[in-house]
């Protein structure tokens, strides 16, 4: 087995065998309070908001943390530019999306920031007359310095139209049209055979896809200008866009996302195809990961994963899903959010990289990359919030077990998720202003043998099509949804002699700081025997613990193979509130078939 074997093994595979079965089988759980105040559902513990509460540890670490500070002059650092911390040669790379994921943050969350408005501001004020920000441009002979230049403008780009769309200032717009001009007078140049073939995957951080990640702020400035020649210079920018062995995926899942970006406005039926296809390779290739992650490089240069390239595969499939409708995209957002994206974050909030090796994820290697997926990732944090509640006419859907709020001319209402400890969510109606019938659609994701659906504490006969429990009534305000998700434990089987096991939506292993015994030398001709049980609920001290999931099982030692011992398996979800540690991911379940067992 090589390190390519930690990937598609788990592509799409089904994670339930069942087809929708509402209520079928699950008992009824106890009758509960028919109403709940919503501010009682603001009071709940932050265990019972796991997505706020991984929220609001990547929104402390970017705004009080250290090592470093985003503090203001660290964030103009790479708009001036000065060489005081890394990576400032991509000019506007940190500053971007520091002030995009905050103004993101802000809109969605109603968060007050007084100190974005200041610093907005100055960078702004720090535009250089052709229009782009930082060092000097060579306009005829583009070097890698100036191809970064052009990576940390277009990530400036989108961050101040999301500013802009937070809070519309002229000056902030003023500065966009400026930046989005520059492009489009370099444009010939960039969309030329000539620069694509000098800039290749070697170049990496600062090959070609510098230039076609323009397509996110281009699409949003056609948003706001409805001026054709942006829209136009990103599509010419789709046209030459390609996935090239070992180049970066962060860029080019970026490009795609501004394709996705653009369909909003264009519905144009080629570009989605276009997109759909791209979405295919990727996930037919071998560079989609068993945890539903992607690598930093594509094949052959997959040899870690990285934070902003795990944000830009779940953004990009919760685009997708919004704009077509799709299962499969959904499903993909799920799988990733559930375990690459809650993996990734570091106990600090941090997000950054991790190596893989053909079983699992060594504790070695691991990275906080402050200089960008820390940000990105707490610019996810919103994408995710706004994906939970799908609201349409007369309808609404409930597309994922997590905590947010939706405000609609349909249902206004509030969802709080216990999934990690009980298999439950609850929606809570906060308004209805709607007098007439209105559906609320439940989707019953693939891991979940039932759904069991309560409405002020009465079970429900729920209407199922196409993955959906629906329930249609004149909803009023106070009105309790509970959900109960049936879960089981399920295998899947792997390259030579090897499993997975999955419960719900998490992917299990076992980490290193759970299991010190189980780790040895011979760790990986460990043989598991037995079918995992479930393991006792304990207090656990970790805050992002899955108490629901976990599982223990015996194994035989390779070492001393008389003497069995017992591992615990738990969601590698769990890493977020843990010192860095190692995880096993695909067991042995026969005798090992490696030619150097001894």
């Amino acid at each position: 087995m090589n390190r390519r074997s930690f990937v598609k093994s788990v592509t799409l595979m089904p994670l339930a065998a069942g087809q929708l079965a509402v209520a079928a089988t699950e008992p009824a759980p106890a009758k509960s309070q028919s109403h709940l105040n919503v501010a009682e559902v603001g009071s709940l513990p932050a265990s019972s908001r796991p997505l706020r509460s991984r929220y609001g540890l990547t929104l402390q670490r970017v705004l009080a943390g250290e090592s470093p500070a985003y503090s203001e002059e660290f964030l103009l650092a790479d708009v001036r530019p000065t060489a005081a911390r890394r990576f400032t040669e991509y000019s506007g790379d940190v500053s971007g999306r520091y002030i995009g994921a905050l103004a993101t943050a802000a809109r969605v969350y109603q968060q007050d920031f007084p100190n974005l408005d200041s610093l907005v501001a100055k960078v702004v004020a720090l535009q250089k007359p052709e229009g782009y920000f930082g060092r000097s441009f060579d306009v005829l002979h583009p070097g890698d310095l100036d191809m970064a230049l052009l990576w940390g403008n277009g990530r400036l780009l989108v961050g101040l139209l999301e500013y802009y769309r937070y809070k519309p200032e002229p000056a902030v717009l003023a500065a966009c049209v400026r930046l989005g001009d520059f492009l489009l007078r370099i444009a010939p140049l960039m969309l030329s055979k000539e620069i694509r073939d000098s800039f290749g995957a070697q170049h990496f951080a600062s090959s070609y896809i510098c230039w076609t990640q323009q397509t996110e702020g281009l699409a949003n400035l056609y948003m706001v200008t409805n001026d054709s020649r942006y829209r136009q210079l990103a599509e010419q920018i789709a046209a030459v866009t390609e996935r090239r062995p070992s180049d970066h995926v962060h860029g080019y899942l970026t490009s795609l996302r501004g394709w996705v970006d653009l369909l909003r406005v264009t519905r144009d039926q080629a570009l989605l195809s276009k997109c759909e296809a791209a979405w295919d390779e990727v996930v037919q290739s071998n560079d989609l990961l068993i945890t539903g992650g992607v690598p930093e490089g594509w094949t052959p240069n997959n040899h870690r994963t990285e934070g902003c390239a795990e944000v830009d595969w779940l953004r990009l499939n919760l685009a997708l899903a919004e704009a077509t409708g799709k299962a499969r995209y959904l499903d993909m957002a799920e799988r990733t959010a559930f375990n690459e994206f809650s993996f990734n974050q570091f106990a600090t909030g941090d997000f950054g990289h991790r190596v893989y090796s053909e079983t699992g994820l060594p504790a070695a290697g691991a990275v906080r990359a402050w200089w960008c997926c820390t940000l990105h990732g707490l610019r996810c944090f919103p994408d995710l919030h706004d994906s939970v509640f799908r609201p349409g006419d007369h309808r609404l859907d409930y597309n994922l077990p997590l905590d947010a709020r939706i405000s609609s001319d349909s249902l206004s209402a509030v969802s709080t998720s216990t999934l990690t400890h009980d298999g439950k969510s609850r929606i809570v109606i906060t308004a209805a202003p709607s007098k007439a019938p209105v559906s609320l659609n439940i989707r019953q994701p693939a891991w979940a043998r039932t759904l069991t659906v309560l409405v002020n504490g009465n079970r429900q006969s729920a209407l199922s099509a196409n993955g959906y429990a629906t329930i249609t009534r004149a909803w009023k305000s106070n009105d309790v949804v509970e959900i109960h998700y049936g879960m089981e434990l399920r295998t899947q089987s792997e390259a030579n002699n090897r499993q997975s096991y999955w419960f719900g939506p998490w992917l299990l292993g076992a980490s290193a700081a759970a299991n010190p015994v189980y780790f040895n030398e011979l760790t990986l001709d460990n043989r598991l025997a037995g079918h995992p049980a479930a393991a006792q609920a304990a207090n656990s001290p970790n805050h992002f613990a899955v108490p629901v999931a976990t599982h223990t099982v015996q194994y035989i030692p390779a070492e001393f193979s008389a003497w069995p011992g017992t591992v615990i398996l738990q969601p590698i979800a769990e890493q977020a509130g843990e010192p860095v540690t190692s995880w096993e991911l695909r067991f042995l379940t026969a005798p090992s078939t490696r030619k150097d067992n001894s």
